[in-house]
């Protein structure tokens, strides 16, 4: 292995997801920035080798060669595996160098990890060099693991800033282009079919029941939700799209919801082009995609359960009634609320992430 200053760990698109997207674009902005990299894809979906970036078919033989050849500065973590980063613990002391772990979420409960996966966290909460929670939420779950954690926690969202490619156009099926084209009114979202707590964690069940209320009322609206990850649903949720699916049906809204099952295209050419984003998830970090409409300009709302950007409009989480009211608002006051946003500066962490990177080297 050749000597590098950092190794970027974790999956790259496809699928695209939040976690692949943001190492997507953290590679790019090293290469922007001429720094000296690789990245390691330990996803399922092998991709097309560049020089920097390699795919990791098995990741356990993968790890002895590393633990024996591991020349890099810097080990950034993105996976939330804890007996894989239990083991970069001891890989990381072996060469001398610095581990990063960024927590996209930490939904998790270590008191309930088995034994050993319980000694692997602990171990690990004391060995890593510096985490990146992306949100307050996780930052204040972790801080009850880490001892002098002050030095060892920088808070930075996941949110890097795209560069706009006409081929990331292009990659977006043509029946997608030709039901945003005839939309009046479009309203976007975006997530997979998940739970949390036994309910739909990105809310897309209230996204069909708010377009019923909509129509119902005479709003000439049209929902574009962008559903990730359909190839990794389990039973009960494949289950669960299903009948939701169903009830798109039943209420007759086939031509007013559009459920884009996405494949290796990027979201921010869809949020280019809606009136207004949505995010009403459950339990959230940050919630990326909110800094990336806000970057373009569109009007969002999303639900309270964490630290919003700067210009969210903030509802009440699993209030059907009360994002109701909030996009009513919106639609019926929207040179408003478009003005309102105009002015807001959203962060690009890219730049954050390279500083804290020569901290570390230094």
């Amino acid at each position: 292995m050749k000597s590098h200053d950092i190794a970027i760990i974790g999956t790259y698109p496809p699928p695209v997801g939040g976690v692949s997207v943001h190492i997507k674009r953290l590679t790019q902005a090293l290469n922007n920035n001429s720094i000296n990299y690789t990245a390691y894809n330990l996803s399922k979906n092998r991709v097309e080798f560049n020089g920097n970036l390699y795919n990791v078919p098995n990741v356990k033989l993968w790890l002895i060669k590393y633990l024996f050849c591991c020349k890099d500065k810097i080990i950034h973590c993105h996976e939330r595996n804890w007996y894989l980063i239990a083991i970069l613990c001891i890989i990381k002391k072996i060469h001398k160098s610095k581990l990063l772990l960024t927590l996209h979420s930490f939904r998790e409960d270590p008191e309930e990890f088995n034994w050993c996966k319980k000694l692997c966290f602990f171990y690990s909460m004391k060995n890593i060099d510096h985490f990146i929670p992306v949100g307050e939420n996780e930052r204040n779950k972790l801080i009850n693991y880490i001892s002098n954690s002050g030095n060892k926690i920088s808070v930075i969202s996941s949110y890097l800033r795209p560069k706009y490619k006409e081929s990331d156009d292009k990659l977006i099926p043509q029946y997608v282009w030709d039901f945003i084209n005839k939309a009046k009114f479009l309203i976007s979202a975006n997530g997979c079919i998940r739970f949390y707590r036994n309910q739909d964690l990105y809310g897309i069940d209230m996204l069909i029941e708010l377009c019923k209320n909509l129509k119902s009322e005479g709003y000439n609206v049209s929902f574009l939700i962008a559903i990730l990850c359909k190839e990794q649903q389990n039973d009960n949720e494949r289950s669960y799209y299903y009948d939701l699916k169903k009830k798109i049906k039943e209420y007759k809204l086939g031509q007013d919801i559009m459920l884009y099952e996405v494949k290796d295209t990027e979201f921010y050419p869809i949020l280019r082009r809606s009136k207004l984003f949505l995010r009403p998830t459950n339990t959230d970090a940050y919630g990326v995609s909110i800094a990336e409409a806000l970057c373009y300009q569109v009007p969002s709302i999303a639900s309270n359960v964490c630290k919003r950007p700067e210009g969210t409009i903030v509802f009440k989480s699993r209030n059907i009634d009360d994002l109701h009211k909030n996009v009513i608002r919106v639609i019926d006051n929207y040179s408003s609320y478009k003005e309102q946003i105009n002015n807001i500066n959203i962060e690009d962490n890219g730049q954050k992430l390279l500083s804290l990177y020569k901290d570390l080297i230094i």
